[in-house]
């Protein structure tokens, strides 16, 4: 799906997504808030500044997706794959990140107040 008709979906009252593939899409400042991308594919997206607060991105690959300054608070984030992504200044807090993969992630100035990091994988992520 394209990043143009997955918004205009989203305006039109759409909230579920899941398993849908936007890979390299562009939706950076995208105001997603409570949306449904469970099991989605958004490899390679851009998210910067989007608002994906209380989104559910369960299962869901961001494989070396920007999410530079993104506002994930509340977001569920159980078991993604957020390897290689970009997480640097992302408001994280509260969100349930279970499971989740952030080897090799970017995330400095990242926000990570009371989010549940129980077997999150952080090998080779970068704080700084």
């Amino acid at each position: 799906m394209e990043a143009k008709e997955f918004i205009r979906l989203y305006r039109a009252g759409r909230t579920e997504f899941s398993h849908v593939d936007l890979s390299g899409e562009d939706l950076r400042t995208a105001h997603l808030y409570k949306v449904n991308l469970t099991a989605a594919k958004l490899c390679r997206v851009n998210l910067s500044s989007a608002s994906l607060c209380r989104a559910d991105l369960s299962w869901a690959d961001l494989t070396a997706a920007n999410l530079s300054g993104a506002d994930l608070h509340r977001a569920n984030l159980r078991k993604a794959n957020l390897s290689g992504a970009d997480l640097r200044r992302a408001d994280l807090r509260g969100a349930d990140l279970r499971g989740a993969n952030l080897s090799r992630a970017k995330l400095g100035e990242s926000n990570l107040d009371g989010a549940n990091l129980q077997s999150v994988d952080f090998s080779q992520a970068s704080f700084s």
